[in-house]
């Protein structure tokens, strides 16, 4: 019996109308995978239209705490602790208390994947409010590995003053440096078989967890791109932009893409790109594609 896809993904103090794009794309097609949404201030009302639109919904408590704060205040007590010969569960119950959602979100994920066992195959871990789907997300023919995909070439972690101010808060000078010249990796999409991304996972709490500081409240890109550049995952596949199944269009415009005769985005080898990420960023892209689910809101 083959196992399922899954998709994972989080979301704070939305409404289900902010995220119906990602959900009614999804089901434009026969999608016979989960979706398991990890879910924290969100209103009765939308819980039961997520579950609707087929989602599993994971419950969890965060207190939105911020930069200024007490606990982020704190981060060179934690920090000590986090290095110290405390037990890995102890270390896991600390972190769902002082990391911040962007940082938290790993540790959900990694919890699941460790909990659900050998059930699920393929998973894939996405940004939820900014995601369109043109297609079966899955529908690629995807190695083993993990899979992890560049922003426009262009986009330089040294021209990007939130990787600068990212990086450097975290990791220094030095790490900054090494990585200035690098195409920059969006955080926001990654597919992975379970041992790979149960790997990445765990890089990804522990780079936490070893920052200098966590001041920047929205920096896993930040580590992400630590982690792919320097840490250099054992069967990492990095997709350029226009040429796999994921395509992050914030920096792009209009012009810069692609288009098939059904009027959907291809990539440069004339395929339909199964996920387009931060396409609400181009508003004739936006309107373009919410025009294809208006019939379903």
């Amino acid at each position: 019996m083959n196992q399922p896809n899954v998709i994972l993904t989080t979301i704070h103090r939305l409404p289900a109308a902010a995220v119906a794009p990602f959900f009614l794309s999804l089901r434009r097609f026969d999608f016979s995978g989960e979706i398991v949404v990890f879910a924290s201030g969100v209103d009765p009302e939308s819980v039961l239209q997520l579950e609707h639109w087929g989602a599993q919904v994971k419950h969890f408590r965060f207190r939105g705490q911020h930069v200024g704060n007490r606990l982020a205040r704190l981060w060179p007590i934690w920090r000590l602790a986090f290095a110290s010969a405390m037990p890995e569960a102890a270390k896991h119950a600390l972190a769902h208390q002082v990391f911040h959602l962007f940082y938290r979100r790993h540790l959900l994920y990694l919890e699941f994947l460790e909990q659900s066992g050998e059930k699920y195959e393929r998973f894939l871990v996405t940004d939820c409010r900014d995601v369109f789907f043109q297609k079966d997300p899955f529908a690629w023919p995807q190695a083993e590995g993990l899979h992890a995909f560049l922003e426009e070439e262009s986009s330089r972690v040294g021209r990007c003053p939130h990787h600068i101010r990212w990086i450097g808060s975290q990791f220094g000078e030095e790490v900054l440096r090494s990585l200035w010249n690098e195409t920059v990796s969006c955080a926001g999409t990654v597919f992975g078989d379970r041992a790979s991304l149960r790997s990445y996972l765990r890089k990804m709490i522990h780079l936490t967890m070893r920052a200098r500081s966590l001041r920047e409240a929205d920096s896993d890109q930040g580590l992400h791109n630590v982690l792919v550049r320097r840490e250099q995952p054992p069967n990492l596949t990095l997709h350029e932009n226009r040429r796999g199944p994921v395509m992050t269009v914030g920096p792009m415009k209009i012009d810069d893409l692609r288009f098939n005769p059904d009027g959907w985005v291809t990539n440069e080898a004339d395929e339909i790109v199964p996920v387009l990420h931060q396409y609400d960023r181009i508003p004739e892209l936006s309107e373009m594609l919410l025009g294809r689910i208006r019939q379903m809101l």
